[in-house]
């Protein structure tokens, strides 16, 4: 899903607001080797899927630096380069017929390509793997 990303230059944040993003434990285990964060400290258990948390003070992702509540506010990824795989598809997300589409919550969706059905079974391996842990 290489791609550039409209969101980077355009400074939105968005998708890493009051996010529930789910992630593998071995995404989990990365993160912590990387960061020397315990898991509890990034991540919950939502209802046996790992989950990142969202800032008390923020609302956004843990791993977002931004000091605003605002969805619009700028904010940059300090995991970017080892960031969960469910990150690096957004704004591609699956409906409830396991197609790939793009998520109406991204306000620059319209700068993406239309999702592939390869993307369709990328979200699909993520999701078997999530299920499975």
């Amino acid at each position: 899903m290489g791609r550039n990303l409209p969101c980077i230059p355009m400074g939105c944040s968005a998708c890493c607001r009051d996010t529930t993003m789910p992630i593998t434990r071995t995404e989990s285990a990365v993160i912590s080797r990387r960061t020397g964060m315990e898991t509890e400290s990034f991540a919950w258990d939502n209802n046996g899927i790992l989950t990142l948390l969202n800032s008390s003070d923020t609302e956004a992702c843990v791993f977002l630096i931004t000091e605003s509540k605002e969805v619009n506010a700028p904010g940059i990824c300090s995991i970017y380069d080892f960031r969960p795989k469910g990150c690096t598809t957004y704004p591609v997300v699956l409906d409830s017929d396991d197609n790939a589409i793009l998520d109406d919550g991204c306000p620059y969706k319209n700068k993406f390509p239309e999702p592939t059905e390869d993307d369709a079974m990328t979200l699909l391996n993520l999701e078997e793997k999530l299920l499975d842990e």
